[in-house]
């Protein structure tokens, strides 16, 4: 008995024996080592199985030994400061050896500087640079700065309407001058742009990175065109390895954000709106009684497709990108948008042994343009809605008022106002390292711009207008070379980085317009100017130019990664100016100190980066001038009789056109900034905070003197003094940095408050002595110069004059403060009852969230203006009740009770803070789709989104500065002061009268090889 048990104890020992012999053959022991890119061990790194169930940590040498099961292929080893790596394992008998990159710093990230670069950690002065990454992700971008529009503290990015077609306001650190351009110079690719409007012309998807160069220490190295800060842009470029096609496209739908509450026809007739217009025969129309809503009417949904495919590679020695852009932009107004075809193509070469480096890029964009006629806004606000688009033949309803209101369905889609404009961009650049350090090059490039504008107006129903039609044609070319060194050293703890250069630029500009009317055949529309009445033809011609010589040097020196300084000066020479004022010279210099890099930081180990920084610089400013402004200049001043001409053949006479000044000098601009920068907690939480103050002096402005003693009245002359004083704020936080789900959370804040400090000074003798200029007006019936804006001294440019409105009396006429507590009413004003009121916003701001989890992402941005104002000059034509006289009005009008005239006062001067959703975009990304597909993303993107605001106009965000458009109809360009002033009048152009739209993404980006 004791023998089988016995017997039976064994077998079951040998039956647990063999069990557990398996059990253990299913597992092993794997060996390694985890080192970084140099070869140097790296501790305390994580190396887990691809489930996690096991891991270890590397020991001080790096060495590791983890038990894992024989069935696992994959590895997971991560590091903090390292990129995150998965391996598979092959043989689990062999020891592995995993090489981890290291996660590259923001602060070694390479930036541009002009002519030149550096690592952002050796910058002294106050420079922002924004990667693709950072743009405002999808959506219709009509304007590729829209795409870092708030993500900039200080930069003001203002769309002030939907028009595909409108110029893009872009404003840094606040109003610079008070003539001329108010842009930041913009460099696409070391070429300057002759006009900031040009880069409406560059295709956004080429786009990968924008260097905004804020203060006047930065720009200083642009001399005279950096007086308005500098945007630096980069486009795509190929990189060694195989070829990669890019593509990407969408599709968007645009729609009118909002409308004004007008009556609709049973409302109006119930108002007493009028049912038969007062024209004169024949265009005494009897309306139809029908329901028409003029906002519908010429609105629709607008269509956008964006296509944009791309092919790059290369090799050690040589490397190239060429991409073809396509978009086509339905505005949301019917017979309105934009068609924009682009070729974009760059590439590298180097030979002996890459001390010679060849470049050369090539960029061309040709647009075509529908404009819109910005009358039909007016006539959309006036039209009383009983009239109907079609009478009962099918044909345009004709309509016709003393008051030049018409039907604007036909108005818009029976002209021609197209436009053609063709951009093309081309640089080359040849440099050799002579000796190790030391680089010569010179470097050429050329930029060309042709607009053609046709303009036809045919005779509309019911109107009796004059036919008439136009050409225009406008060209703006320039040329620059330079001749550059660079000189790099590195000796122990001290680096020297020198800039030396030569540079020439020559800008041309040209145009011209012919407009005829009264055409008998319309068929010929603007294709035969001379068909037309010859007393009624108009042929204006320009031509000018100019030249700008440089020369300057920079040098960046720091000692070990502690202490840096940067000093630049450069010397202009412009013959915009008389000979002797030509040359202006303008320095800069700013220094930093690295405090996290001393020795008593070395314990705080939550702060990897802290610097402080100062810095002062001086720049020139030219663009208010046009050439030949130092000359006395004469033109044409009528016809006279002369008995030695034939009969009906009078001469023109000339006469002095403009007063010669030959003591015009550069406007300059200088100013001071301090830095902080900082990152904490492994570079989790970054930012910096910015504190400057510029003051311009020797504003250029066209001031009124007397005649005689000047041939005319106004004379171009230095005079007054403006600054601009504020603070920045600019934060980025990683909330949630895991390796599934990450939450990155940033935002900007800016505060800039500009001033007139002064308009007063002398000229040859005589005193140009003024406290305030005239700057903007209301338009519209009735309001004939209706003064709204000033320059005036002690306050912001654009200041409102203005009485305060308190109420109505029981008859609803208008009452207002007469400065000691009574009231008065409209007949009683005086410009001692009125008050001076600062529009320009209190700050700015931008708040960005991204969320990403796995491969899919969400982010939107928020953005807002606080404490600023804008005149509602339509709701003051719009909420008037002597509107049904002629046309239609608006219901919180009507149930307002004011029966008053339109008046300006502060009644209509509303706070238009606000806060918009600017974008929208959550996308899902396919990673390695196979070993041709290396990333598929789908995405949908929603813009303007909402906006929460108080103002009671269609959207609060116009125009704040003054603005030029091109008129189709006379060719000529006009200047338009209407900062602040919200408006939309017939017979001129207002850059806030285009509706603004919402849109809708759907979009798809694919990277192959």
């Amino acid at each position: 008995m004791k023998c089988i048990i016995s017997f039976k104890t064994l077998f079951l020992s040998l039956f647990v024996l063999c069990c557990s012999t398996n059990l253990f053959a299913q597992t092993a022991i794997l060996k390694g080592r985890v080192i970084d890119e140099k070869g140097n061990p790296i501790a305390n790194a994580t190396v887990a199985n691809a489930d996690g169930n096991e891991k270890v940590e590397t020991q001080e040498n790096g060495i590791f030994s983890l038990k894992i099961p024989i069935n696992v292929s994959n590895l997971n080893i991560a590091h903090v400061g390292f990129v995150s790596k998965v391996i598979q394992i092959q043989n689990l008998n062999d020891s592995v050896i995993v090489k981890l990159a290291e996660v590259v710093s923001p602060l070694d990230e390479v930036i541009v500087v002009g002519y030149g670069t550096a690592k952002k950690k050796d910058v002294t002065g106050s420079i922002v640079n924004l990667t693709s990454k950072d743009f405002n992700k999808g959506g219709v971008i009509t304007n590729p700065i829209q795409q870092v529009a708030g993500k900039v503290a200080g930069l003001v990015v203002t769309q002030p309407s939907g028009d595909p077609n409108q110029n893009v306001n872009i404003r840094l650190r606040g109003q610079t001058s008070l003539t001329g351009n108010q842009s930041p110079l913009i460099v696409v690719d070391g070429v300057q742009l002759p006009d900031p409007n040009m880069i409406s012309t560059i295709a956004p998807g080429d786009i990968v990175s924008y260097d905004v160069l804020k203060d006047a220490s930065a720009t200083a190295i642009y001399g005279a065109r950096g007086a308005n800060g500098v945007i630096l842009i980069g486009t795509k470029h190929g990189a060694s390895g195989k070829a990669q096609v890019d593509y990407a496209g969408s599709v968007t739908m645009d729609h009118r954000a909002k409308k004004y509450d007008l009556l609709n026809a049973s409302e109006y007739l119930a108002a007493g709106g009028k049912t038969n217009n007062a024209a004169a025969p024949p265009y005494n129309y009897t309306l139809s009684n029908g329901n028409t809503d003029w906002m519908d009417a010429i609105t629709r949904t607008g269509v956008t497709t964006n296509q944009n495919i791309g092919i790059s590679g290369g090799s050690p020695t040589f490397n190239y990108h060429g991409s073809f852009n396509y978009i086509n932009q339905q505005g949301i107004i019917i017979n309105s948008g934009k068609e924009m075809y682009g070729i974009n193509f760059n590439a590298q070469q180097k030979s002996f042994d890459n001390k010679l480096v060849i470049t050369m890029g090539i960029n061309s964009n040709r647009v075509n343009r529908k404009y819109v006629d910005p009358s039909i806004f007016y006539y959309v606000l006036e039209m009383p809605p009983v009239a109907p688009i079609y009478d009962s033949s099918g044909g345009y309803y004709g309509f016709f008022n003393s008051f030049d209101v018409n039907n604007p369905v036909p108005k818009q889609k029976m002209q021609i106002n197209k436009g053609t404009d063709q951009t093309m961009l081309i640089n080359g650049s040849i440099d050799y390292e002579l000796i190790k350090g030391l680089k010569l090059g010179v470097t050429g490039a050329m930029s060309f711009y042709n607009l053609q504008v046709d303009y036809f107006q045919p005779v509309l129903p019911g109107y009796g207008n004059i036919n008439k039609a136009g050409k225009y044609t406008e060209n703006n070319n320039s040329k620059r070379g330079d001749i550059h060194a660079n000189y790099l050293k590195e000796l122990g703890k001290h680096s020297i980085n020198a800039t030396a250069v030569y540079e020439y630029n020559k800008f041309t500009y040209d145009n011209y317009a012919a407009v005829g009317q009264n055409y008998i055949y319309e068929g010929y529309e603007n294709n035969n100017l001379g068909g037309g009445n010859p007393e009624r033809n108009i042929i204006n011609s320009t031509k000018n130019g100019y030249l700008l010589i440089s020369f300057l040097g920079r040098i960046m020196y720091n000692y070990d990664s502690r202490y840096y300084l940067t000093a630049s000066l450069r010397r202009d020479g412009s013959d915009k100016f008389g000979s002797a004022h030509q040359w202006g010279y303008f320095p800069s210099i700013s220094a930093s100190w690295r405090i996290n890099r001393e020795k008593f930081m070395e314990g705080v180990t939550w702060i990897n980066d802290l610097r402080l920084g100062a810095g002062f610089g001086r720049t020139g400013n030219a663009d208010g001038l046009a050439p030949y402004q130092t000359l006395s200049l004469y033109g044409p001043s009528g016809i006279y009789y002369s008995p030695s001409t034939p009969a009906y053949s009078y001469p023109t006479s000339y006469t002095a056109s403009q007063n010669p000044n030959k003591d015009l000098r550069w406007e300059t601009r200088q100013g001071v900034n301090v830095q902080l920068e900082f990152g904490l907690f492994k570079n989790r939480l970054s930012g910096s905070v910015n504190v400057f103050s510029d003051k311009t002096k020797d504003m250029i402005y066209n001031y009124t003197v007397p005649t005689p003693p000047f041939f005319v009245n106004n004379i171009w002359a230095n005079v007054g003094d403006l600054t601009n004083k504020g603070w920045e704020i600019q934060l980025n936080g990683d909330v949630i940095r895991s390796n599934d789900f990450k939450w990155n959370l940033g935002g900007q804040i800016s505060f800039v408050k500009t001033r007139v400090a002064n308009l007063s000074g002398t000229y040859n003798g005589y005193e140009l002595n003024t406290d305030q200029i005239i700057a903007g007006s209301a338009a519209g019936r009735g309001l004939s110069n209706a003064y709204l804006t000033y320059l005036k001294v002690g306050y912001s440019p654009y200041v409102f004059f203005l009485p305060h409105y308190v109420g109505l009396d029981a008859d609803g006429k208008e009452l207002f403060d007469n400065g000691n507590g009574g009231t008065v009413g409209s007949a009683g004003l005086n410009n001692d009852m009125k008050r001076y009121i600062n529009p320009a916003p209190k700050f700015t701001y931008g708040i960005n969230n991204s969320f990403s989890y796995k491969n899919w992402d969400l982010n939107f941005f928020l953005r807002g203006v606080s404490g600023q104002k804008v005149y509602n000059g339509v709701r003051m034509l719009i909420d008037n009740v002597g509107g049904l006289n002629n046309g239609n009005m608006t219901r919180s009008g009507l149930a307002s009770g004011d029966k008053d005239d339109k008046i300006l006062s502060d009644k209509w001067l509303e706070n238009a803070s606000f806060l918009r959703l600017d974008n929208a975009t959550i996308s899902y990304s396919f990673k390695k789709l196979s070993s041709k597909v290396d990333n598929l993303r789908v995405y949908f993107t929603g813009n303007n989104l909402f906006v929460i605001t108080k103002y009671r106009g269609l959207d609060p965000e116009v125009q704040i500065t003054s603005s030029s458009y091109l008129d189709g109809s006379t060719g000529a360009k006009t200047t338009l002061n209407n900062a602040y002033i919200d408006q939309v009048y017939t017979g001129n152009n207002s850059d806030n009268a285009y509706y603004k739209s919402r849109s809708f993404t759907l979009g798809v980006n694919l990277s192959f090889k």
